[in-house]
């Protein structure tokens, strides 16, 4: 059941957009390349490549990066469509990369009793991280606002960043999030609710932020770090604080509304365990690290958690625990892995994705799930559907999030900024 054989790939995004965004587009995905390997992957002539590469190196966009020798298997591969000679066989090309110092973007990851902070250049390299803990739920909306405005601030100071090569803020959120109007909804890591995070933002730096659910960063760090799993539809569930999915198509999140779903939502039983969003019986209610430390803490020994978010070493603890053979925390973990494949099963039979993968810091533990959740999977989906979809296990940490924001952003970069220039 896990490393499916892949399915079928559809057609790359690389297709559709602007001429410029397109060429850009290749060269974040693929790195650098020579004109003759960006005319290929872009399906553009030729002199076109060559028109809109000056272009783009004048304004600082593109630069040329050291030289390799590449040798073509037969003469024909050196000509474009229209006939014309492309390269000589064995000599070197020079390649063509994205500017660091173009400019630089800021991600920012909220999530319960943490707010962690990257800056990286136009070429997506981290520049400079920072993380501060601090209790969430304390935070009224105005003082969120202020603290996120503060982050970006330090950041910006710290890197020696001037305003002007700011190019994008991403913004990623545990909980319901809306995209197009940048209003936080609803969030278990904070006790106020629907939160206007972009007027701020706007108004301190000039710039219309990104916003996503957390799930949707991870999915697009996991979907860039392997680039099969990008091919056609796939859906990354994200098991730790809570439970979340994000959703990608050929490697990118929709644009418009948030591709981000609260699977962890899903009610498993009307009266289940108390889940965080105030029901009871959700996904979440019994695979979420919160979920597991405090029903293991009624009958062992372990220290409270702030706010009721088990930390990292609370987690290890717990699991280190459990691989201890205590029979009480194994029905814990049993039951984490039958809910776990609920989670796997709606999103199979509803959005038939080619790929499922399985993230998020709880997957550490997910060898003490596997066989409850592999007997139940089995009995959930339909076996001809279940063979229509590769699952993928990939335990992540949580700076996966800012990675994956950080992409987002840069790709909303090209495309306004590209695009506009057409």
């Amino acid at each position: 059941m896990i490393e499916q054989t892949e399915p079928s790939k559809r057609v790359s995004a690389v297709s559709r957009g602007s001429n410029r965004g397109r060429l850009v587009e290749v060269l974040r995905r693929q790195g650098p390349l020579p004109r003759v390997e960006l005319a290929r992957s872009t399906g553009l002539s030729f002199p076109a490549i060559s028109a809109i590469t000056s272009k783009l190196i004048a304004e600082e966009v593109l630069r040329e990066a050291e030289t390799e020798t590449v040798s073509w298997p037969d003469d024909s591969e050196d000509e474009d469509a229209d006939g014309l000679t492309l390269r000589r066989r064995g000599r070197p090309a020079v390649l063509l990369t994205l500017n660091p110092e173009f400019g630089r973007v800021v991600a920012v990851s909220l999530r319960m009793n943490m707010i962690e902070t990257l800056i990286a250049d136009f070429s997506g390299s981290a520049v400079a991280q920072s993380r501060l803990e601090l209790p969430t739920r304390a935070l009224d909306a105005s003082a969120l606002r202020t603290l996120v405005v503060a982050q970006i601030d330090a950041m910006l100071d710290a890197t020696a960043t001037p305003r002007h090569r700011l190019l994008g803020i991403g913004i990623a959120l545990q909980g319901i999030v809306n995209a197009d109007t940048g209003h936080h909804l609803w969030s278990p890591a904070l006790s106020a609710t629907d939160i206007d995070l972009a007027k701020p933002i706007r108004e301190a730096f000039g710039i219309e932020p990104v916003m996503a659910n957390d799930a949707v960063a991870v999915a697009l760090a996991l979907t860039a770090a392997e680039p099969a799993l990008a091919q056609g539809l796939s859906a990354t569930i994200v098991v730790g604080h809570g439970v979340g999915m994000g959703v990608v198509l050929d490697g990118e999140a929709r644009w418009g509304a948030d591709a981000g779903s609260e699977i962890g939502h899903v009610k498993l039983a009307p009266d289940g365990p108390q889940c965080r969003c105030g029901q009871r019986g959700c996904i979440e209610a019994y695979l979420a690290d919160y979920a597991l430390y405090r029903d293991a803490r009624t009958f062992l020994d372990l220290p409270p958690a702030a706010s009721q978010q088990p930390s990292e070493p609370q987690m290890a603890l717990l699991c280190e625990r459990a691989q201890g053979g205590d029979p009480r925390l194994e029905h814990l973990f049993q039951a984490a892995g039958r809910s776990l494949a609920e989670a796997v099963a709606a999103t199979i039979s509803v959005l038939r994705p080619h790929h499922v993968i399985l993230a998020g810091p709880g997957l550490q533990a997910f060898e003490m799930m596997r066989h409850a959740y592999e007997e139940r999977l089995e009995q959930a989906v339909l076996p001809w559907l279940l063979k229509s979809t590769a699952i993928y296990v990939r335990p992540s940490e949580s700076a996966a999030i800012v990675d994956g924001m950080v992409r987002r952003t840069l790709r909303v970069v090209d495309r306004n900024r590209m695009e506009t220039a057409e």
